[in-house]
């Protein structure tokens, strides 16, 4: 790892750095169910569209359902669209698992994921898979966006963190798939390292 100043936490994202994704398995099903092309615009449509306020948790899952239904002008039952939703989930590789388990006994660690109740249903057994042990043994505290209220890249979503977590942004390193989310931490202070393909969660080189 290059060096950087000493940091106590390790904040993470989720998807992309932790989890697998892949948004065109999800988009590929929605095309294949009928959706109109504004459906088909996630995630670049989040600031105004449904999946920004079911994000959010300004619609439960049952209304997020019946408003992508609406919008949609398809009938589908709650299987096939959960499925649908879901598509994007990948896996968990049990080696990043392994590392994180690893990491807890070192640093205290925190996660900020923009994400859903229906997603948190999928990943959180994936990562017991993976782990062995829940998600919950492993990070001192999970922030979710449609919890919290906030979503990443608004400061806010940060803020509730630090607050309710009680810790230093300078004493914190932040992972992140999201140049865009990468700045706004730097904004507020964090040390933060942006995930991408040539650098990842396992060769960041953590000295453990």
């Amino acid at each position: 790892m290059e060096k950087r100043q000493n940091f106590r936490n390790i904040l993470f994202d989720l998807g992309g750095v932790i989890l697998d994704i892949n948004i065109q398995a999800t988009l590929k099903q929605f095309y294949e169910l009928g959706f109109p092309a504004e459906l088909m615009q996630y995630p670049e449509s989040m600031s105004t569209d449904v999946f920004f306020k079911y994000q959010t948790g300004k619609l439960d899952t049952e209304q997020f359902r019946n408003a992508i239904r609406k919008s949609a002008g398809v009938e589908m039952s709650d299987q096939v669209f959960d499925e649908a939703w879901n598509a994007m989930l990948i896996r968990i590789p049990e080696e990043r698992a392994t590392l994180l388990k690893r990491l807890s006994e070192r640093y205290s660690l925190y996660m900020l994921s923009n994400t859903s109740s229906l997603h948190v249903e999928v990943f959180e057994p994936m990562f017991r898979r993976s782990a062995g042990i829940s998600i919950h043994e492993v990070f001192t505290k999970i922030y979710y966006s449609h919890e919290i209220g906030w979503h990443k890249p608004d400061h806010e979503a940060w803020e509730f963190v630090i607050k309710d977590a009680g810790i230093k942004p300078e004493e914190t390193l932040f992972l992140d798939d999201s140049i865009h989310n990468i700045k706004a931490s730097q904004e507020l202070g964090f040390q933060a390292i942006h995930i991408h393909e040539r650098t990842n969660l396992m060769n960041l080189g953590f000295d453990l």
